[in-house]
């Protein structure tokens, strides 16, 4: 029995053309005059396409003329708590479903539907391989102190996790074209191999069964069927794939993002394509970790801006090609935008590029900002103690237009220090700094190196000089090479 999260019912979601009509009987013993919805999975969201009455002996029918596009499905009962149950939109949108509130798995019936009737025996069968499974992790943790019985439990667990497998291929094997099948291969373990080892028996390559794991990871995976995005499945791999099998690196993420948008454009199927891009384009650009928007802007020139999103539109395109337009100067990497004529409490006029240090740190501030009464001392507190000793520099840039409170602030907090450049924009702004700098919030810390190429952004004072070393070791191990 499951849950169906009520705030997601109020969203309709419709993909697909009017043309197919669809049937679905439903019996439900236990229920009767009440509302029921029909809706279905969409990645990690619920959406109902559908709502009926059930009748005073548990009677209702889900009637319409739009199609129903493949998908896992669910029969949502509000007066049981929105619990819902699941069945298959496959080989056929016209059937029936009985079932019962006293276990709608164990006691459902279905008529005219082959694949729900695989569906539901493979139900049952996980449903018992479950139960199997948490009894045999009960007995596993009595068994810890005992390394004989430890290992017997550890073997039926393996056995039964076997049994899984198998039971699942022979579904796919059996129903090679059905949907149902793709969803298992998108679901199914991918076996790696014992890495390589020399004549000795020392493993030779390490990295073997991680790279192994990556390279193979969507190799079940239909990019030709979208309905597999009517499933938690495909965007929970997505999802994973990013946050826990590939480097956080620029390097790294680029080539695998444009891979897997290339087997979904590939594929043929546009509206796998729409979602994988849209997907990725939303999941880097809305990361707090530093350097994703690079990804984002790559996304957007070679996916979007160049034409092969055909279903975005114009004033979404437009919006588009402007954020990336504000994201690209500060792209990590990029030479960093000179600030020029900047001028100092001592009315003195520096630009950005000529201050001469192994790293800049670059911090955009406003003294009513209460996280910058705290960040910005701070950030003088790790320079005086640590960050001056490797040769940074800070170029401090007031965002406002108050010469008096900008000074006020600056002896308050004693802000002042050898290395340490106090400066504004002057009277007469001119260095249009918040366009090249995305300035929308404050604090802001860039760090550069002494070519004055982005290496850091928008990270915490705390964060400077960790990044400092990584980028220090990262130089030396790269010139060993």
């Amino acid at each position: 029995m499951k849950r169906f999260l009520f705030t997601l019912l109020i969203a309709i979601f419709t993909i697909g053309v009017f043309a197919q009509n669809y049937e679905i009987k439903v019996k439900i013993n236990g229920i009767s005059d009440t509302v029921i919805y029909l809706g279905h999975h969409f990645g990690e969201k619920k959406y109902v396409v559908d709502t009926t009455v059930i009748d005073s002996k548990g009677n209702a029918i889900f009637r319409g003329e739009k199609k129903l596009n493949k998908g896992i499905y669910l029969i949502v009962m509000p007066s049981k708590n929105m619990n819902y149950f699941e069945f298959l939109i496959a080989d056929k949108t016209s059937f029936s479903i009985e079932t019962d509130t006293a276990g709608f798995v164990e006691h459902m019936k279905i008529k005219g539907s082959k694949e729900n009737l695989v569906f539901n025996e493979y139900q049952n069968k996980m449903s018992d391989i479950q139960e199997k499974r948490m009894k045999l992790n009960k007995e596993y943790e009595k068994a810890k102190g005992n390394e004989v019985e430890a290992k017997i439990v550890a073997d039926k667990i393996q056995a039964l996790n076997e049994e899984r497998i198998a039971y699942m291929d022979k579904i796919a094997n059996t129903n090679p074209n059905a949907f149902f099948s793709k969803i298992l291969l998108a679901m199914k373990d991918i076996e790696i191999p014992e890495p390589p080892r020399n004549e000795a028996g020392v493993i030779t390559d390490s990295s073997f069964q991680y790279k192994y794991f990556k390279s193979h990871y969507f190799d079940y995976v239909d990019f030709a069927e979208s309905g597999l995005l009517r499933t938690p499945i495909f965007e929970g791999k997505l999802n994973y794939y990013f946050d826990k099998m590939v480097v956080p690196l620029v390097d790294s993420l680029l080539p695998e993002a444009n891979n897997i948008i290339t087997k979904a454009y590939e594929g043929g199927d546009s509206l796998m394509f729409q979602f994988t891009v849209s997907h990725l384009l939303h999941y880097f650009e809305s990361s707090k970790i530093m350097g994703y928007d690079a990804v984002f802007v790559d996304i957007a020139e070679k996916w979007y801006l160049s034409g092969l999103a055909t279903w975005a539109d114009s004033t979404f395109l437009t919006k588009l090609a402007e954020r990336v337009e504000k994201v690209t100067p500060t792209k990590l990497g990029a030479i960093a935008y000179n600030l020029e004529r900047m001028q100092g409490t001592d009315d003195k006029y520096y630009n950005l590029h000529d201050i001469k240090g192994d790293y800049i740190a670059l911090v955009f501030y406003e003294p009513h900002c209460g996280h910058c009464k705290t960040e910005v001392p701070k950030l003088m507190k790790y320079y005086r103690d640590s960050l001056k000793e490797l040769n940074v520099k800070i170029f401090a840039v007031y965002t406002q237009y108050d010469k008096d409170e900008w000074e006020e602030f600056i002896d308050a907090k004693n802000l002042t220090e050898d290395g340490w450049y106090n400066v504004w924009d002057g009277p007469y702004p001119h260095s249009k700094f918040r366009d090249f700098y995305d300035i929308y919030s404050t604090p802001v810390i860039y760090v550069l190196d002494k070519d004055k190429k982005i290496i850091g952004k928008r990270i915490g004072v705390e964060n400077i000089k960790s990044l400092i070393e990584f980028t220090k070791e990262k130089e030396r191990r790269e010139q060993k090479k």
